[in-house]
């Protein structure tokens, strides 16, 4: 099966003053994000998918005064303490199908794990440092890649029904964080569980409609050994989405908006108080190809 997903994220942020600067801070961070991906199936019970992330973050600075914090740029490009480029981390995943109920209704429980590889597009200095007078260097907040390595584990558990809701399930997955990046950053470990479900084909649309609902939790992250201000968040994403039959491929559509319940955005300075609007929309394409590798079946 090949797929791809494209994701754009937009947040509309703002914070308290920094270093006595005697002004708030303002802007936007936008991610458009590509991500290809190829699954293949290895027996009738296991499979393997690789996946690489492609994009771009920009960030419009909104406020009419210089600071060293922030100005429009993107991740594509170098700065003091970035490392530009639009190469984000890579992953493999390895799951088992240790329940399934055929074809028809029932349920279906996958295993897996994997390993999410970073690029050399990342920070190369903490963005919380400070200088011998006590302000801020300048500096950037984001990039495509923590420059990381992770260890994935992962369950996935759905059901097929006849009546409605005709697929429900749910995903729980661990990602822990191995060791810290060339330039001293230990990224935080993520720990998210998230909700689907999708209707019956409805006639008007000719598809499906659906709800979903993810809960993220990061712990605390690390340059250098110091905690680094804003890691420690929890997060309630509800979405409503759509899903087609195209004939060649399936599309899947999804809304979500993303809201902090504890923590804030990471990419703000410190522990100011911050506020934002966040919204994400993403497109998801797969298709099934009807071909068999030789060399897996003898």
């Amino acid at each position: 099966m090949v797929g791809a997903n494209f994701n754009y994220q937009f947040i509309d942020w703002s914070h308290d003053e920094v270093d006595n600067e005697g002004f708030d801070h303002a802007g936007t961070l936008s991610a458009t994000v590509f991500t290809p991906n190829i699954t293949i199936g290895i027996t009738d019970w296991w499979n393997i998918t690789f996946s690489q992330v492609i994009g771009r973050r920009y960030m419009t600075w909104g406020v009419d005064r210089i600071t060293p914090h922030h100005r429009d740029e993107g991740s594509d490009s170098d700065f003091d303490n970035a490392i530009g480029g639009i190469l984000g981390d890579s992953r493999i995943m390895l799951r088992f199908l240790a329940l399934n109920a055929g074809k028809g209704p029932g349920l279906r429980l996958f295993l897996g794990g994997g390993i999410r590889i970073p690029s050399k597009n990342q920070l190369k200095k903490s963005p919380f440092l400070k200088n011998d007078t006590g302000g801020s260097p300048e500096h950037r907040h984001f990039s495509m890649s923590e420059g990381i390595y992770r260890a994935i584990f992962e369950t996935q558990f759905f059901v097929k029904r006849i009546k409605d809701p005709v697929f429900a399930g749910g995903t729980f997955s661990i990602e822990e964080p191995l060791g810290e990046s060339e330039y001293g950053y230990k990224g935080s470990r993520l720990v998210d569980f998230s909700l689907t479900a999708f209707s019956k084909k409805i006639k008007i649309i000719n598809g499906s409609i659906g709800a979903n609902m993810m809960v993220r939790n990061t712990s605390e992250a690390y340059w250098n050994g110091i905690e680094a201000p804003n890691s420690i968040s929890t997060l309630i994403i509800p979405g409503i989405g759509g899903l087609w039959s195209l004939g060649f491929a399936t599309l899947s559509v999804n809304v979500q908006k993303p809201i902090f319940i504890d923590g804030a955005f990471s990419g703000g300075d410190g522990d100011s108080n911050e506020n934002t609007d966040t919204w994400q929309v993403s497109i998801g394409m797969r298709r099934i190809l009807d071909y068999t590798i030789p060399w897996l079946y003898w």
